[in-house]
């Protein structure tokens, strides 16, 4: 009888599907991401398991001995196998956090960073009146992170994103619609290499003009970092031979479209070491230098211009 009884218990125990606490999930993770030399190996397992799990970080933490079904664990690990091939967090989850605003993102737009956070602060600078009535234009608005977070400072203010993308346009329009600014923006997928100005865009002149085009040189696209390379859309990273290309046509769009309020500024994010020569473009077409703001690192990241 206890040998039948000893049978059958072992028979169950096979039978069962073995779980996994978080405290070995984790540990697991972990060493998958350590040996492909991804140098963020900790935050981004914990990144990842909260959320295939749906909980914060902090309940990880708490309940190490807990223990997660087999479904949430291959979950995990196809993640982990991911970002083990160098993918990006942002990629792999679909949204990125930026000023303090969730903002979902696709394929074909930028991962919001947090050096582009300065036009923000920069724009915050200039234009005081939190309760102004505002028109904002983004040109390559991307996830629509730059336009939708000033939206959120300024109550009563306006604004149109662009792109030339229209997977950037769709997912621009769904983050507009998830922070309730949808009934004050218009997402258009529009090209800025045309100097003719466009109906679409009315009769609207912008008192606040904002983007962050592609500046990265060729020799810097040959040195990106895997993660950027690979998986980032290159028609938002690569400004041409110098950098500069974008900066040349969105001058000449700007003048040309007559596009800028009397009193409007323009804020432009730059890579390092071009404010001087974004600023000669610039001024080349009759639009007056104004200041640079530096980024957290004591970058010259955002260049401002007005009309003379």
């Amino acid at each position: 009888m206890e040998k039948k009884r000893f049978l059958w218990h072992t028979i169950l125990m096979l039978k069962k599907k073995p779980l996994h606490t978080i405290y070995e999930t984790l540990n697991e993770g972990k060493t998958i991401l350590k040996d492909a030399k991804i140098e963020s190996f900790d935050i981004d397992s914990r990144i990842l398991l909260s959320y295939v799990l749906g909980v914060e970080h902090h309940d990880l933490i708490a309940n190490p001995k807990t223990e997660i079904s087999n479904k949430f664990y291959k979950q995990y690990l196809n993640l982990i196998k991911r970002r083990s091939k160098h993918e990006p967090i942002a990629q792999i989850t679909g949204e990125k956090e930026f000023w303090s605003l969730p903002f979902k993102i696709c394929k074909d737009t930028l991962i919001p960073r947090p050096d582009s956070e300065t036009i923000i602060q920069a724009v915050k600078t200039e234009f005081k009146d939190t309760d102004g009535n505002y028109k904002i234009l983004d040109m390559g608005t991307g996830s629509g992170c730059l336009l939708l977070s000033l939206l959120t400072e300024y109550k009563n203010a306006f604004g149109i994103g662009i792109d030339i993308k229209r997977n950037a346009i769709k997912t621009a329009k769904e983050n507009a619609k998830k922070l309730s600014l949808h009934t004050r923006s218009k997402i258009l997928n529009l090209n800025w290499h045309n100097k003719k100005r466009t109906q679409r865009l009315g009769n609207i002149k912008f008192h606040i003009i904002v983007s962050n085009p592609p500046y990265i040189t060729a020799h810097e696209m040959e040195e990106l970092e895997e993660d950027v390379k690979k998986y980032e859309p290159r028609l938002a990273l690569y400004g041409g031979r110098d950098g500069l290309d974008e900066y040349r046509y969105i001058s000449k769009v700007i003048y040309y479209w007559d596009i800028l309020e009397k009193n409007g500024k323009i804020f432009l994010e730059l890579g390092k070491g071009q404010h001087n020569d974004v600023q000669k473009i610039f001024e080349a077409f009759g639009f007056k230098y104004i200041k640079n703001f530096k980024d957290l690192n004591g970058i010259i990241r955002v260049i401002e211009f007005s009309k003379k």
